[in-house]
């Protein structure tokens, strides 16, 4: 009993003196944070200018022992003189470079550092900092249109539900039931695309061989396509995430229908190091809204859509070491596709 009382005050008191070191030392941290850059930097300048003040005095005080006081004196001055130039110098981006960071870190994303003409590794760091928060800024710019853009797309199917209901309540009506339905596999789809975009957000791919021939033939009968439109050339085996792929297709599949007047061809073929898969429309051809960039993002066109589905293709088709292409075809209608890479690249197996 008395072993296991020792123990236990051993345990308490070893506690307590970490609580008390873990204290001191945010205590420290927050009483250097609130002292700002100017005593970084000052500090920084005061040990460079100290380090080359003392080695440049050295090599005086050698070079110069046998002659005069006040001559050594004269080098020993224009030698500090020249210290606190240097450390000036070597110190000022690498301040700027913090105050910078710490701007971007409290929220300002548009802060920039000025890299000038300067060379070598702070140049480097700064061109890392300045592409760091053009990242951040753009991803934050893009999930403020993301969430504009699902309140938008959620609040019509919602509402069309909410009616259809009361509908089918009060007149026992299966039509709004059906109506009901199809406005739920719409939001099905909707969330379908959602999670795709957050998958791909945190690289989490799980790639394997898949058979890409078979896998569009499944995705494009279930979408109502006619067997006969569907061709399929060469060895289609590719590294790929099949779900991902499943959503890249079928986004594919909607575009042509919602946009394009119809499904007319969907062809998937081997071309080099690559299997591209690509659906030909019955419609216009490309929007002259998105004739411009087809796979951009929140960009509203005639038929009521935003683009996700395109631009989701162009993201997917990229997190498999491919590209998204949309081009209007000599006889009419538009020819929209990706490609994705045979074998999965070191980077992005490794992902």
């Amino acid at each position: 009993m008395r072993s296991r009382q020792r123990w236990r005050a051993a345990m308490a008191e070893q506690r307590a003196r970490w609580q008390a070191h873990h204290h001191a030392h945010h205590r420290g941290h927050h009483r250097h944070h609130r002292r700002g850059p100017w005593w970084l930097e000052a500090r920084l300048r005061l040990r460079i200018f100290l380090g080359f003040g003392v080695a440049l005095t050295a090599g005086a005080w050698v070079g110069a022992r046998g002659g005069h006081w006040w001559q050594l004196g004269l080098i020993l001055f224009a030698l500090w003189v020249v210290a606190g130039a240097m450390a000036w110098r070597l110190t000022r981006p690498l301040v700027v470079a913090i105050a910078a960071a710490r701007a971007i870190g409290a929220g300002k994303l548009d802060t920039r550092v000025e890299v000038g003409h300067r060379h070598g590794e702070l140049a480097a760091l700064a061109a890392a900092l300045n592409d760091m928060a053009a990242r951040i800024e753009q991803q934050l710019r893009d999930q403020r249109a993301l969430l504009a853009a699902v309140s938008h797309e959620l609040r019509t199917p919602l509402g069309h539900l909410r009616v259809l209901i009361e509908t089918a309540r009060e007149r026992d009506d299966w039509s709004a039931l059906a109506a009901a339905e199809r406005e739920l596999l719409a939001l099905d789809d909707l969330v379908g695309r959602l999670l795709a975009s957050a998958r791909l957000d945190f690289a989490r791919l799980d790639r394997a061989p898949e058979e890409l021939g078979a896998l569009v033939a499944d995705v494009a009968l279930a979408s109502g396509v006619e067997a006969e439109a569907i061709t399929a050339d060469g060895d289609t085996t590719a590294a790929v995430d099949p779900t991902l792929i499943r959503r890249a297709i079928a986004n594919l599949l909607d575009n042509a229908t919602r946009h394009g007047g119809g499904v007319r061809a969907v062809r998937i073929a081997r071309r080099g190091d690559e299997v591209v898969i690509e659906v030909d429309d019955a419609g216009p051809g490309l929007p002259a809204e998105r004739a411009a960039d087809p796979f951009r993002a929140f960009v509203p066109s005639a038929g009521g859509g935003l683009g996700l589905g395109l631009s989701l293709i162009a993201r997917i088709a990229a997190a498999h070491d491919g590209r998204a292409f949309a081009e209007a075809r000599p006889g009419g209608g538009a020819r929209v596709g990706f490609a994705v890479a045979v074998a999965a690249s070191t980077a992005a197996a490794a992902g």
